[in-house]
Formats: C-alpha cells, sequence, structure tokens
C-alpha cells in the first residue's frame, strides 16, 4: 500500500482557492480532494502529483506550515466594483508572469546591472492631454519614427501593424518594464492587466487579440502604471475610469498635433482610412473615434465608419473560424511561442544570460519553462543564425 504522507491539509485548501477551483469544479483524479483539506484522508506521493498537476504547485508546496504571503488584490475589471473571482487560466498567467518578473531581477543582479525604477515616471493626473504628453516624452519616439515602423527590418509593410507592437514593447523593456501575453485566458474575460511596482512593472496583453487591440491594450495599461495603479481590464469604452485610460492611450498613440488633414483625406474630402491607420499603428476604429473626439469628423460619420467596420470585423471573424475548421490543428512551435507569450526582449535576456554563463543550464530551463534541447530553435529565430 502506497505510504500516507504528513501534508499540511490546510495547504491543500488554501492551493485551490488560490487557484480559483470550488470542490465541485475538480476533476474526477481529485476526488478526495475534500478529505485531503479537512484532514480526513492523507494523500499518497502519487495523489499530491495529481494536485500539483491541476493547481500547478509543486508536491513539496503543501508541506508547507503557511501559504506564502498574498499580494494586494488587482482591481479594476469592466466596473468600479472589486471583481474577486478570476479564472483559474488568468490566476496561472499572473502568477507566470510574476514568476519571470522575479527571473528577470535575478539576471539583472547576477549581472550586477540595476533596473531602472519606474516611479520617476509616475504622475497621477487627471489631465488627459498632460498625462499623454508626459507618456509620449518618457517613451522618447517621435512621430517620424512611429511612421516608419510601418516597414519592418526585412523591408515588408506590416498591415496588421505586429511590427508597431513588437517596437512599443521593446521601448517599454528598455523602461524596465516587462510586456507579456496570455496564452488560454478567452477575449471575453479581460484584454489585458497592469502590475504597478516601483521597480520593473508588468503588462499583460491577451494573446488572441489582434495586433491592433493589443497595442492600445498596451498604451492603455501604460497609463494604469503611469497613475501607479495595477488593473485587470477589458478597455471598455462605456466604464468612466476605462474610458479615461482610453483618451489618454488614443493620445499617445495619435498625439493630436500630428494630425494632418491633407495627409488623412482625398482631395474629394473622404478620409483615407487605411492610410490614417497605416501611419499610426493602430486600428480604423481608434482612428474615427480619435478624428471625432477632435471634431474632425461628425458624429454621424463616425457611426457610419464604425457599423461598416463593425460589420466587416464581424465577416471577417466567421470567415477565419471556418478557415480554421477546415484545417488539422498543429501546436504552435516552441520558438514562437516563447517570442509571443514570454516576449522577445525577456527570452532574449534569459538565452544571453545563459550563452554568457552568467545562470546554469536548470535556471535558464526554469526561467524559460523549456527543456534546453529547445533553446537552439528559439535563438535561431531570434537572431537568424
Amino acid at each position: 500500500m502506497p505510504k500516507a504522507l504528513n501534508v499540511n491539509p490546510a495547504m491543500i485548501k488554501w492551493a485551490r482557492e488560490d487557484a480559483g477551483y470550488t470542490l465541485e469544479e475538480l476533476p474526477d483524479y481529485l476526488a478526495d480532494a475534500e478529505k485531503w483539506e479537512t484532514g480526513k484522508k492523507t494523500p499518497t506521493w502519487a495523489d499530491l502529483r495529481k494536485l500539483a498537476k491541476k493547481y500547478k504547485r509543486p508536491s513539496f508546496f503543501y508541506f508547507l506550515s503557511e501559504p506564502p504571503k498574498k499580494e494586494k488584490d488587482l482591481i479594476e475589471f469592466r466596473s468600479d466594483d472589486k471583481i474577486d473571482e478570476y479564472s483559474p487560466n488568468l490566476r496561472l498567467e499572473i502568477r507566470k508572469a510574476k514568476f519571470r518578473r522575479n527571473a528577470f531581477l535575478h539576471i539583472y543582479r547576477d549581472m550586477g546591472m540595476k533596473v531602472p525604477t519606474f516611479n520617476q515616471y509616475v504622475l497621477p493626473t487627471k489631465n488627459i492631454h498632460e498625462l499623454a504628453t508626459h507618456i509620449r516624452n518618457y517613451l522618447n519616439v517621435d512621430f517620424e519614427t512611429q511612421k516608419s515602423w510601418l516597414i519592418k527590418d526585412n523591408g515588408n509593410k506590416s498591415y496588421d501593424h505586429s511590427n508597431f507592437l513588437n517596437q512599443w514593447k521593446e521601448i517599454c523593456f528598455d523602461l524596465g518594464i516587462l510586456v507579456f501575453e496570455l496564452e488560454n485566458v478567452p477575449e471575453s474575460e479581460v484584454s489585458g492587466c497592469s502590475l504597478y511596482y516601483d521597480v520593473c512593472p508588468i503588462i499583460l496583453l491577451n494573446g488572441k487579440n489582434t495586433p491592433n487591440r493589443r497595442i492600445f491594450t498596451l498604451m492603455h495599461e501604460l497609463v494604469h502604471l503611469t497613475q501607479g495603479t495595477s488593473a485587470i481590464c477589458d478597455v471598455d469604452k462605456h466604464n468612466r475610469k476605462e474610458s479615461f485610460c482610453n483618451k489618454v492611450a488614443s493620445e499617445v498613440l495619435i498625439p493630436h498635433d500630428t494630425i494632418d488633414k491633407k495627409e488623412l483625406f482625398y482631395k474629394n474630402g473622404n478620409l483615407n482610412l487605411s492610410k490614417a491607420s497605416n501611419m499610426y499603428g493602430v486600428s480604423k476604429q481608434t482612428m474615427v473615434y480619435k478624428l471625432n473626439s477632435l471634431n474632425i469628423i461628425s458624429d454621424d460619420l463616425k457611426e457610419e465608419y464604425i457599423f461598416q467596420l463593425e460589420e466587416k470585423n464581424m465577416f471577417d471573424k466567421i470567415k477565419k473560424e471556418e478557415r480554421n475548421n477546415d484545417k488539422d490543428y498543429y501546436p504552435m512551435p516552441v520558438e514562437r511561442k516563447k517570442k509571443k507569450f514570454d516576449g522577445e526582449p525577456y527570452t532574449r535576456l534569459v538565452l544571453q544570460a545563459f550563452e554568457n554563463n552568467i545562470i546554469t543550464a536548470p535556471k535558464a530551463v526554469r526561467y524559460l519553462d523549456t527543456p534546453i534541447d529547445k533553446f537552439e530553435r528559439i535563438s535561431t529565430d531570434i537572431w537568424g543564425e
């Protein structure tokens, strides 16, 4: 008979609640979970491995005398009310992001380098233009540089604006901000999160969103950080606080003093929406709302444009789903996953630290959560060598 272990029942219960599961939601292989939590039954090593699989906590975790200190809860999720219930996948993604942040700080410490402090950029003002100008200044990107991002390094144009997204991510990393993407969180739950720290804050983007949506979410979350706050958001334009962040984000991405009507309109007076969108690396919807807020286009014209764009987006989404259903499923290659979800700047830092003997192979494997035999493929994808 397998030997029962002297685990802490309170830790088993804490791990389940922290992961966001009720007892009723647990799979059949954890049918004894309630008995383990109350101490009526003790789990075996095999049972602990099952708990580790579901709660994403290592087996030894359940022997601890008390749980780790819990950080201050995040707020802001579609309403002014505090929301206590996040999905298990979102909870896990936030934990993973915090782990990567610790890894990032350890690497910088091991290199003898100091991470830039972010609190120097905090400005708790409610003036939209003042805050947008402040953010634009510390990002240190002029409009001509931003326009040039339509062209990627290989000379091709990125009409999905993915190159804009990558450039903004790199700039954030240079400021000590870590930007990651959520892998298994539905679009309906969240668009983005911001975790404020004086040093090395975190921004999470929903990887299921389009590049344009992620660009706007990135700037939206950056507004939260610049106000010294953490948030979980869906970039809801009907939420008053979120509306403020949206307006600042829009001004950061499309500074009003850079708008040239001669550039954006045809000679017959019609808006060249594609050109306007591509100049700034934003969605056409974002461009329409911005021009309307500046009274450059009327409310009626705004509604007409938005209706047409939403109809097209719905059609494109249906066609995409149909194409995906017709295709065989192929998992995303590991090198693409690391660049997308861990972020190229973070992945690159870990690989460089490993290759220069700053961190050991076991640490690099833990920091990237990837077998070492995959490192060469990831490195080749990043540096093209």
